[in-house]
């Protein structure tokens, strides 16, 4: 879950710091890397490192590469894709041909694909591969199809039809022809990663989120439909949908991943999560808290909703400490439990002796409970918690996790509370009271499908009934016998 700019803008001569604005708009969605590739009509430069955006591209920087008159740029931030970041595997990546060509691409992309072994084996007699990125394939097969069908929306065509079924993702590129710079945006057919487009001052400016836009002072024209593909150059701008396919938008990227004041699907990101609060309170309808605090940060806006439906006092007892990471991104369970642990701090004059309803977006792995925010709450002297989720029960893991093997299935919460049964043909009420005593609260209250796709829209449902983006063919033989055995007791 990248987050991944582009911008073309002609005699702009501030671009790159609106680069620098627009790719450091999206710093929640990763803490990895970070990396600008800046196109002007001499070629194109990448300048990129590990670390979050301010430890990698400083004033001096920005100033030296706007010297050379840029007329686009692409940026990211990376997503932790291993345990350990590596350098080599930062994005923008360029694009290395065996043998001479005129084309040069650059390429960085927020999305996954599956089983890249024969594209791999197809690509590398005639590429250069450098990385074990998936970026760098997806890449090597749009330099492959622009030079056989030019710089052209035939290109992009080609490049939907190769990975239709088996990878998400939108992307930017800058390609240079020997002639002329051009900026590149595309989305695969069902649109499942977030991507959204802008025109501000003159400027064209692409990105995962919204938050870029107003970031530089305007709002978003437009997110984009699955399998869309702009091309700027010096001859303008033209967007086309290359073909028609049912969307399925990653929902949970609304629900959690996003900034609270991006677009979701043309609906604010904060208002879904409040009304997803509304929901549950409106299920539950009962509750004996005597006050409503948010598991920060992700966790404020279904708490807004939450005690907006309670009619219960919103107090931000359970504080984000400075020192905070974003534990989702660690891929281990211990370095997990160790930044939690770092996480929290809570207010004793606050919780002491109350009944606490916590609102947060979702249970994953379940390691709030691992010496973070339930502990933390508990210490602080309060006498019962109720844990409210705007999210259902995880019953499968994420397919960007399908590499791990069936230990990504295991580790859910879900999944863990029923260890030695299947948590398929229980109900709610059993679901609730088994996630709770796995994560060390009184009461767990999941959200119900059919509420959260009310609020949200339909989309890609994965982590609740399996609704991948990805085709049955590409799936692992362990998540098939899986999903055959969900149906069975579903």
């Amino acid at each position: 879950m990248d987050g991944i700019v582009g911008l073309y803008g002609l005699d702009d001569n501030e671009l790159l710091t609106k680069a620098f604005l627009a790719t450091g708009a999206c710093q929640h969605r990763g803490k990895a890397s970070t990396g600008l590739g800046i196109a002007t009509a001499k070629g194109i430069y990448i300048h990129k490192g590990l670390g979050r955006i301010a430890e990698v591209i400083d004033h001096n920087i920005i100033n030296t590469f706007q010297d050379l008159e840029p007329v686009a740029a692409i940026g990211n931030i990376g997503y932790t894709k291993r345990k350990i970041a590596e350098s080599i595997n930062a994005e923008p990546i360029e694009i290395r041909p065996r043998t001479g060509s005129e084309i040069r691409v650059v390429v960085t992309m927020d999305g996954y694909l599956i089983k890249e072994d024969d594209l791999r084996s197809e690509l590398e007699p005639d590429y250069d591969l450098q990385t074990d990125n998936k970026t760098e394939i997806i890449g090597a097969l749009l330099h492959k199809y622009i030079t056989q069908e030019g710089i052209s929306f035939e290109a992009g065509e080609k490049l939907l039809d190769k990975l239709s079924g088996r990878a998400t993702f939108a992307l930017t590129a800058l390609v240079h022809d020997g002639k002329e710079i051009y900026l590149i945006t595309l989305n695969d057919a069902k649109a499942f990663e977030p991507f959204c487009y802008a025109t501000i001052d003159g400027t064209f400016i692409a990105s995962s989120e919204s938050c870029s836009h107003r970031r530089l002072n305007g709002l978003t024209t437009n997110e984009y439909d699955g399998a869309e593909m702009t091309i700027c150059s010096s001859n303008g701008i033209e967007t086309r949908r290359l073909r028609e396919e049912p969307l399925m938008p990653d929902i949970f990227q609304g629900v959690y991943f996003g900034n609270v004041a991006s677009l979701f699907r043309g609906k604010e990101i904060f208002q879904i999560r409040r009304e997803l609060g509304l929901e549950l309170t409106d299920h539950y309808k009962a509750s004996r808290a005597d006050i409503v605090i948010p598991n920060p940060e992700s966790g404020w806006g279904v708490t807004v909703g939450i005690a907006e439906g309670l009619k219960k006092e919103l107090l931000p007892a359970l504080i984000k400490l400075p020192q905070a990471v974003r534990t989702f991104q660690e891929g281990g369970r211990q370095a997990r439990s160790q930044a939690v642990g770092l996480k929290f701090g809570g207010i004793d004059s606050l919780l002491k002796d109350r009944n606490i309803a916590m609102g947060d977006d979702s249970i994953v792995r379940g390691s709030v409970s691992e010496g973070g925010s339930v502990w933390v709450v508990y210490n602080a002297g309060a006498t019962f918690i109720e844990f409210w989720i705007s999210y259902g029960p995880m019953f499968f893991p994420s397919f960007k996790e399908w590499h791990r093997g069936i230990e990504c299935l295991y580790e859910l919460a879900a999944q863990r509370a029923f260890k030695d049964d299947n948590p398929y043909d229980k109900s709610l009420d059993e679901i609730n009271r088994a996630v709770a005593k796995l994560v060390g609260v009184d009461e767990v209250k999941y959200n119900l499908k059919e509420r959260i796709k009310a609020v949200a829209g339909p989309g890609s449902f994965q982590a609740l009934d399996a609704s991948y983006p990805i085709d049955e063919e590409f799936w692992p033989d362990w998540l098939k016998k899986e999903f055959d055995r969900f149906n069975r007791y579903r």
